[in-house]
């Protein structure tokens, strides 16, 4: 099992990039914030790609599903539960990366992250 320390209050985009990294793994993390490639990820985190709003939303979106996964002690199965086909048959990982990290889509995927570590 991973353990994460979620830190509250402000965040900083590099310090969401490591907590979803270190969870989620790179692949999804940059799966996630938009990339192609995990070597486009990779240079993104160099420039001020990650640092343009909708990259960034979607990033701290993850490391509050985190968060939220956290609060159950279940991290480890962030990643999963992002990658599954939802009872709607929406997968959270690809509605946060095909979103603009809105705050309807965020507010959705809180929920239902929270609906599903409720049975915990």
């Amino acid at each position: 099992m991973t353990s994460v320390v979620v830190r509250e209050g402000s965040r900083h985009i590099r310090d969401d990039v490591e907590i979803c990294v270190e969870v989620l793994g790179e692949e999804l993390t940059a799966y996630l914030a938009g990339a192609n490639a995990v070597t486009e990820f990779r240079g993104w985190a160099t420039g001020p790609v990650l640092s343009s709003d909708t990259p960034a939303r979607r990033v701290s979106a993850a490391a509050e599903v985190i968060a939220i996964f956290a609060t159950v002690n279940r991290t480890a199965l962030t990643a999963p539960w992002l990658r599954e086909v939802g009872p709607a048959g929406i997968v959270p990982a690809r509605a946060l990366r095909e979103s603009s990290g809105d705050p309807a889509t965020i507010k959705a995927l809180h929920e239902a992250a929270e609906a599903w570590t409720a049975a915990f």
